[in-house]
C-alpha cells in the first residue's frame, strides 16, 4: 500500500501582485537582450567563423592525421579576399539561421485572464484559467497542474523566471514559488511492489524512450501514467512518481491525500 502523506502542509498559491487590464494579452518568450544576441550576436560570431576557416585549415594540415582530410586541404589553399568574404557570407547566413530556429522552436507563452497559450519546445497548448490549479517552474521547465494535480503543461521555459511569476500572477493565476506537492515524489525503483505492475511497465518503456530522446514517446508515456493516476517528473537520469491528488473546488488550494485507512 503506498502511503501517500505528505511530508509537510501544502502552501497557499502567492496572490496576484495587481489585476490585468480588461482583454490584455501577455506575451512571454526570450527577453529583449536575448534576441539581440541570437539574431545579431550569433551571425556575426558565424562571420568571424568563416574568415577564420582557412587558418584554422591550415593550421589542421599539419597534424599526421586528420578527418575530412581533403576538404581540409581545399580550405587550406583559400586566401583570395573574396574567398574571405564568401565565407564570411555564409558563416553569417548560418548564424541568423541558428537564431531564427531557436527563437521558433523555444516556448512562447501568451497570457489573458482566461486563458493560457503555449507553442513551441514540442508544445502546442491551449488551457481554460478555470482548469488551471497551480502554476510554478521547476528548474529551467515552466509547469501548469489541473485540478487533478495532473501536469497540464511542462515544458522548457525561455523567459526568466521572475517575468513569468509576475504575469502569472498579474493575470490571477495561482502561482507557486515550488512545487506543492514536491513532498509526494518518490524515486522509481524498478519492480517496485509499491508501484505496481502497470506504473513499473509504463515507467520502463518511458525510461527506455529517454535513453533514446524520443520526446514524443516520453510525453505519451507521462500521459498514460497520469491516466494511471500518477504524475512522473524527472531528475537527472531518475525518475520520480506521485499519486494525482484532487484539488479542493472552494480554493486554489491543493488539498493534501488522506492517509491510507481514514
Amino acid at each position: 500500500m503506498v502511503n501517500e502523506q505528505p511530508g509537510k502542509d501544502i502552501p497557499h498559491p502567492e496572490l496576484p501582485e495587481r489585476p490585468s487590464p480588461d482583454g490584455a494579452a501577455t506575451k512571454l518568450g526570450h527577453p529583449r537582450s536575448e534576441r539581440a544576441l541570437l539574431l545579431g550576436g550569433l551571425p556575426l560570431v558565424g562571420a568571424a567563423l568563416g574568415v577564420a576557416l582557412p587558418f584554422l585549415a591550415r593550421q589542421l594540415v599539419k597534424l599526421p592525421t586528420l578527418p575530412m582530410e581533403k576538404l581540409v586541404e581545399f580550405v587550406a589553399t583559400l586566401g583570395e579576399a573574396w574567398h574571405y568574404l564568401a565565407l564570411a557570407g555564409a558563416g553569417l547566413v548560418l548564424g541568423v539561421v541558428c537564431g531564427l530556429i531557436a527563437l521558433t522552436e523555444s516556448l512562447e507563452i501568451t497570457l489573458t485572464d482566461a486563458r493560457v497559450e503555449a507553442e513551441g519546445d514540442g508544445t502546442e497548448e491551449s488551457l481554460a484559467r478555470e482548469d488551471v490549479a497551480a502554476v510554478f517552474v521547476d528548474g529551467k521547465q515552466l509547469v501548469v497542474l489541473g485540478r487533478d494535480s495532473g501536469q497540464l503543461l511542462r515544458a522548457e521555459h525561455a523567459a526568466p523566471a521572475a517575468a513569468l511569476a509576475a504575469a502569472f500572477r498579474a493575470h490571477g493565476y495561482p502561482w507557486y514559488e515550488a512545487d506543492p506537492y514536491a513532498a509526494l515524489y518518490r524515486r522509481w525503483i524498478p519492480h517496485s511492489p509499491d508501484t505496481g505492475p502497470e506504473l513499473n511497465a509504463l515507467l520502463t518503456a518511458r525510461k527506455d524512450a529517454r535513453k533514446r530522446k524520443d520526446a514524443d514517446d516520453v510525453r505519451d508515456l507521462t500521459r498514460a501514467a497520469e491516466r494511471l493516476g500518477y504524475a512522473v517528473r524527472d531528475k537527472d537520469t531518475d525518475q520520480f512518481w506521485r499519486p494525482l491528488v484532487p484539488v479542493t473546488e472552494q480554493e486554489h488550494r491543493p488539498r493534501p491525500p488522506r492517509p491510507p485507512g481514514d
